[in-house]
This record gives C-alpha cells, structure tokens and sequence, in this order.
C-alpha cells in the first residue's frame, strides 16, 4: 500500500505562501497612513522613526516598504512549513519529521495512536509518548483512515487516561528526581519554551512515567509494560 502522508494539504501551503505575502504586503502599504495617524496624536513615542515611514507614503519608497512586507510574509510562511509536523504512515514505520528533527517508529512499537485534541500522541509498548505533538488536521477523518488502513492501533481516547494524576512541587508519591525533572519542567513551561519541555518529558520517561498538560497544569502517571 502506498504510504500516506500527514500534515499540512496543499491549501494549507498554499494560504501560507500566498497569504502571508499578501498581508504584509497590504501591512506595508498600509504603515505610511498609520504612521501618519499616530503623529497626529499629542503624544507618541519614537517620532522620529515614524516620520520616516510617514514619507514613505508614495513612488520607490512605498514600493520598498510593500516588498518588504510580502518578502517578511514569505519567510514567516517558509517558517511555519518548516517547523510544522509532517508525518509518513507506511507498512513498517511511522516517520515524524518537524524542522531539523527526524524520528522514526517501528510498526512493532506501537501499542496506541490517538488525537488529544489537535494533538497526535503515538504510545509504545512501555506506554512512552514517543510522539505527542500539533498535527494540522489531526482532528480529520483522513488521519485516523491513514493509520488504519496500515494497520496501526488507532484507538479513540488515550487509554491511560485514569492513571493521570495532577503535579504538585514535591509529590510525595514520586521519587525525588522525578519531582526534581517535573520542577525543572514547570519552569520551562512557564517560559514557554517546547523544546525543553519535550527534552524534559522524555527525561521522566527515562525515570518510569510520563507527563502530558492539561491548560497550565502537569498531570503524571507511571509507565504501563505491555
């Protein structure tokens, strides 16, 4: 069978790369009128800079000012491509690649494929979130045909779900290092910084259990062998 790919369609791609440009261009265009306004106030800050792009209002200057905005938009659109989730569900693997990460699962790994929201999680046979990120469309019915129709254990809830507990600092009924780990990852949930919450999520999973966020919240639970 042919494999299926995940991620952004190609209208997604398309509104990316097309709308973008377009807004900022039209952000562009529209600058000089808004510099304008807000010199007209009593007050502003940064005067100065403002009088520039208020003379920028006709001929090259406005015709920079605009291919600067569709040239900003194209690069956020390269961007949001680049460090969306693309997934490859073939026979024998599932391949995540997101930005410059790659990773790949076996099919004998998998024990549960399910969508938490617009989030796809992948379970190995520990109960470990191999895969638990932001899939575009995860909610589509394309998603779960895919992974059905290679075989993949597609079910419709998390199966663990009663084993979650929410974390509090210094839980008794954890070791101390994970406490330590789910500490530390507090911190940088509250910086909101991903990539270190999932390097930190994927050191509690090295100590025996796994986290997932509900809201602003942690929620534990030990990891099940199957």
């Amino acid at each position: 069978m042919a494999d299926h790919e995940l991620g952004l369609t190609r209208g997604d791609r398309a509104l990316l790369f097309g709308g973008l440009p377009l807004l900022g261009g039209l952000a562009g265009w529209g600058l000089p009128a808004l510099a304008r306004w807000l010199l007209s106030l009593p007050w502003v800050p940064f005067a100065g800079p403002l009088r520039l792009v208020r003379d920028l209002d006709s001929g090259w200057g406005l015709a920079a000012i605009v291919a600067a905005g569709v040239l900003l938009g194209g690069v956020l659109g390269l961007v949001a491509v680049h460090e969306s989730l693309r997934v490859t569900v073939a026979d024998a693997a599932l391949t995540f690649v997101k930005g410059e990460q790659r990773r790949t699962v076996t099919r004998h790994d998998v024990h549960a494929v399910f969508v938490d929201a617009k989030v796809l999680v992948v379970l190995d046979r520990q109960s470990r979130q191999v895969v638990r990120d932001r899939l575009e469309n995860a909610g589509s019915a394309r998603v779960e045909q895919a992974f059905r129709a290679h075989g993949y254990p597609w079910v419709a809830d998390d199966p663990y779900e009663a084993l979650y507990r929410r974390w509090v600092p210094d839980l008794p009924d954890l070791p101390a290092a994970v406490n330590a780990v789910l500490a530390a990852r507090a911190k940088a949930l509250e910086a909101k910084s991903a990539t270190d919450a999932d390097e930190l999520r994927d050191e509690v999973q090295k100590l025996g259990y796994t986290v997932r966020d509900v809201g602003t919240t942690q929620h534990w639970r030990p990891l099940v062998h199957t």
